[in-house]
Order: structure tokens, then C-alpha cells, then sequence
């Protein structure tokens, strides 16, 4: 049973104005709303009981009964993404960072879903070449995942300067498949990348944390990465662990359906690494 408030956090930016009043009431009064009724939550929010079983199924659950043993889970040791308060002793501070980097992969991973995986899958093993592209901090998770598939037989491409990703990019076809991470999905250059790969009818799988923005809407495949932005982590960094290891699932679900292949170039690399040691 996925945990209600990182099933909220994770899917808060779909929802309607209605439903995330509805999970902020819900987040308020958890403990007490897993006993109630759908009738009675709809006297207490006055929301119609149409729109919370809606709000149900938006989350993932299939049924508001479903929704109602989420929320009667016991709840973490910190509330989800907790602010670091001035006033917190280091040990604390350093719990609470920690803390969040759990919360962004259990929230990420409780909304990926076995057609998406499958889909991305046989995107990246069905292409002539796969491109990685990204800008600031995302462009460490586009080194990372070329640095991981290099030991596919997946023909992988990476370029750190944004000019230099726009003209691989163009040189894309049908055939090929792009992966273009950003946090934002609003970022001028990572959505001009993305719009390029669209022209070009290029299969795209994007990696972001925000489901219903521009670039996500250009995505074959959406791979949402969970995280918060708060008043001490405004570049939002613990996103780079769920986004990493959103690069790592891609590179081990690869890895294994192509099996031998993979196995055979990692031998290869393996034994011309060993020989510059010697």
C-alpha cells in the first residue's frame, strides 16, 4: 500500500485545485479521515464524493477504501520532506537531509509502473543511438547514464555543452531515442532539446519532477522524479538522487534484456581498463 503523503507530494501537480485542498485537509487530519466515511469526509471538506473518489484514483489507489488504509499507515519519523530549522543541532540537520533523499526515492519509485518501464526499455535497446542530454545539475545525471551505457551495446552519445547537445540532438532520427533530464521541465534550453527531438519525431524519455510541465508533455516516455524544493535546499539537490537513480534503473532493466551482449562489452571494457594498470 503506497504511502498517502508521498503519493500526494508525487502527483500533487496533476490534480485539480479542489484535490490538493483535499490532500492538504488530509495530510492535516490523517490519523482521524482513515476512520471516516466518503460521506462523511465530503460533509467535513464540502467536497462532492465524486471529486475524493476521483482524487483516490489520481493518487493510484483504486478505491477510496484503498485511500482510507493509506492513510491509517503509521506515519515516518519526520513528516515528508521536513524544513531544516536554524535552531537544529548538526546530527539533525544531517537526519533530516538524509531523510529527504529516502522520501524523493520512495516517492519516485511508488509511481514508476511496469508499461512505462517496459516501454523506455525497448525504446533504448530497439535504437541505432540514444542521446543523453542536460543542463546544470542534470547534466551530471546525463555523464552518468552515458558513463553507465557505455557498457551496453547500446550505441550511447553525450555532450556537456548545451550547443553542442543541440546539434547531436538535430542529427537524430525515427530510429533513435533521446533522454533528457530537467528538474524544472520549464528550462528554456532543456525544452528547446526536447522540442527538437519532437520535430524530428525522436522517441523521448523524459526525466523530471514535475508531471505536467512543458517539457513533459513533448515525452513518449515520463519518468517523474520526486522532490521538494525548500527554504534551504532551493536547488532542490536530494532531486539528484531520484533522478540518478532513475538513470541507474534504465541502465540495469537495459542491462539485463540484453543479457550477453551487455556481459560481452563489459568483459571488453573491463580487460582494456586493465591493461592501461599494468
Amino acid at each position: 500500500m503506497h504511502n498517502f503523503a508521498l503519493q500526494f507530494k508525487a502527483n500533487q501537480q496533476r490534480l485539480s485545485t479542489k484535490e490538493r485542498a483535499l490532500g492538504q485537509f488530509l495530510l492535516q487530519h490523517q490519523q482521524a479521515a482513515s476512520t471516516w466515511s466518503i460521506s462523511t469526509l465530503s460533509a467535513k471538506t464540502d467536497i462532492s464524493t465524486a471529486t475524493i473518489s476521483r482524487f483516490a484514483k489520481n493518487l493510484g489507489y483504486p478505491n477510496f477504501q484503498s485511500l482510507r488504509l493509506a492513510l491509517a499507515m503509521p506515519q515516518g519519523k519526520h513528516q515528508l520532506f521536513e524544513e531544516i530549522g536554524e535552531h537544529d543541532s548538526l546530527l539533525t540537520m544531517a537526519d533530516k537531509v538524509f531523510s529527504a533523499n529516502v522520501d524523493a526515492l520512495q516517492a519516485t519509485a511508488s509511481n514508476l509502473t511496469e508499461t512505462q518501464l517496459q516501454e523506455a526499455v525497448t525504446l533504448l535497446t530497439t535504437a541505432n543511438q540514444v542521446g543523453l542530454y542536460g543542463l546544470g545539475a542534470s547534466n551530471l545525471v546525463a555523464l552518468d547514464g552515458y558513463h553507465k551505457f557505455l557498457r551496453t551495446p547500446i550505441n550511447a552519445t553525450y555532450a556537456s555543452d548545451f550547443h553542442m547537445q543541440l546539434m547531436a540532438i538535430t542529427r537524430l532520427t525515427p530510429a533513435d531515442c533521446a533522454i533528457v533530464i530537467s528538474h524544472t521541465g520549464t528550462d528554456r534550453d532543456a525544452l528547446a532539446l526536447a522540442q527538437v527531438a519532437a520535430d524530428h519525431h525522436v522517441p523521448l524519455i523524459v526525466i523530471s519532477g514535475a508531471a505536467k510541465s512543458p517539457i513533459a508533455k513533448l515525452a513518449t516516455v515520463l519518468l517523474v522524479a520526486v522532490a521538494e524544493e525548500t527554504q534551504y535546499r532551493v536547488e532542490a539537490l536530494h532531486a539528484l538522487i531520484a533522478q540518478l537513480s532513475l538513470m541507474d534503473t534504465l541502465f540495469i532493466l537495459c542491462a539485463v534484456h540484453l543479457d550477453q551482449g551487455a556481459a560481452a562489452v563489459l568483459e571488453q571494457i573491463r580487460k582494456t581498463i586493465h591493461k592501461t594498470r599494468k
